[in-house]
């Protein structure tokens, strides 16, 4: 198996911004998981993922790895066939081996577009987050989600030119993240803005996978960020754009609270905004959640065995309200702890130290997959 690495822009973006097998070992599930489909239980890695990472994830049968698809990593300059999908290609590759689905998030605009196209005075990170939102800009947007779905989509180049994996494309596309706070849409949120490119995006993933599932952006409550507006008043702004509301199938809360009374509360916040909307069809995707195993300095630092606690009581209750909220999808931030992490609580939130070292929450997640 190929060594394959998430892009290291990934790992940088977090740190600045969040300041946040060969075959599976196939364990009889109980009927009671059985009923959940494998795709349930995902992960979010914030660190780089080697060979060792997927068979491990293979082994413990994680159903749904999310990603970012960085639009500034695959597509660098104006220059047609400089595109370098290599990278999202290997992490594509190593899942299928495994049997996991990759929830990829389509983000970061590159910097000829920032500047050149949509006139903004940028550098790095800041032509990174600034959502494009000229005719031009868009257009360019547009182009890429449609290269990327017809690569990896039902009807994928990727599949056919690698007839030796196992068949397993992307269903299901996320439009940009956390777009309600400026630290990862700039320069400013706004929902009327973010429905132009929501608007692109779907219209281009429909055009080539008609079945596939537009997924929001994922949205977390941000309580004490002045500048950020809320998730859940967010996505009330955003089904008063006209037009908005039929250009995604699925609502994706970051739902993060020390206990899980909070998170609770907060998924039933964004339940409301869409049943205010009268949107009966859209689905619930939980694109990230987690504790952290430190103790201590920190609302989300759980300790370690706290940590295994607060994930088991998460995925069960969100495996009991399955249906209710038609959630497809629970992914944990994180796979890894990153010991380079800002964000305070996020360095311990891995499932593993450093090392793929186990801790009681990888335990706790096997013991509700079935794997090991």
């Amino acid at each position: 198996m190929t060594t394959t690495h998430i892009s290291r822009s990934w790992t940088i973006l977090l740190l600045a911004a969040a300041a946040i097998a060969a075959a599976a070992i196939a364990l009889t599930p109980s009927s009671a998981q059985a009923a959940v489909p494998k795709s349930f239980y995902g992960v979010v890695p914030q660190t780089d993922l080697t060979a060792a990472d997927f068979d491990r994830m293979g082994q413990g049968r994680v159903g749904t790895l999310r990603v970012p698809l960085f639009w500034s990593a695959v597509d660098p300059s104006p220059a047609a066939g400089d595109e370098a999908w290599g990278g999202f290609d290997a992490i594509v590759a190593d899942s299928a081996r495994n049997g996991i689905e990759v929830l990829p998030f389509l983000y970061g605009t590159p910097t000829w577009v920032a500047r050149d196209l949509d006139g903004r005075d940028c550098s790095g990170h800041d032509c990174v987050i600034s959502a494009p939102q000229t005719p031009a800009g868009l257009d360019a947007w547009s182009a890429f989600v449609a290269r990327a779905v017809a690569r990896y989509g039902s009807n994928g180049t990727f599949w056919t030119q690698n007839p030796g994996l196992p068949r397993q494309p992307i269903e299901a596309w996320q439009v940009w993240n956390e777009q309600n706070s400026p630290e990862f849409y700039g320069p400013k949120p706004k929902p009327k803005a973010y429905a132009k490119l929501l608007d692109r995006a779907a219209g281009a993933i429909r055009a080539q996978d008609a079945a596939a599932d537009v997924v929001l952006g994922g949205m977390a409550e941000l309580a004490g960020v002045k500048t950020a507006i809320k998730g859940s008043k967010y996505l009330t702004k955003l089904y008063r754009v006209k037009g908005a509301k039929k250009d995604f199938d699925g609502v994706a809360p970051h739902p993060y609270g020390a206990k899980l009374k909070k998170v609770s509360a907060q998924v039933d916040l964004y339940r409301k905004a869409m049943k205010k909307a009268r949107d009966k069809r859209a689905d619930m995707w939980i694109t990230e959640l987690g504790w952290g195993s430190a103790k201590g300095g920190h609302p989300l630092h759980r300790g370690k065995k706290g940590q295994a606690q607060r994930l088991k009581e998460a995925f069960k209750y969100f495996k009991k309200k399955r249906k209710k909220l038609n959630v497809q999808t629970v992914t944990w931030f994180s796979w890894m702890d990153s010991p380079t992490s800002i964000c305070k609580w996020c360095a311990t939130s891995g499932l593993f130290r450093q090392g793929l070292v186990e801790k009681p929450a990888w335990r706790a997640f096997v013991k509700l997959t079935g794997g090991s």
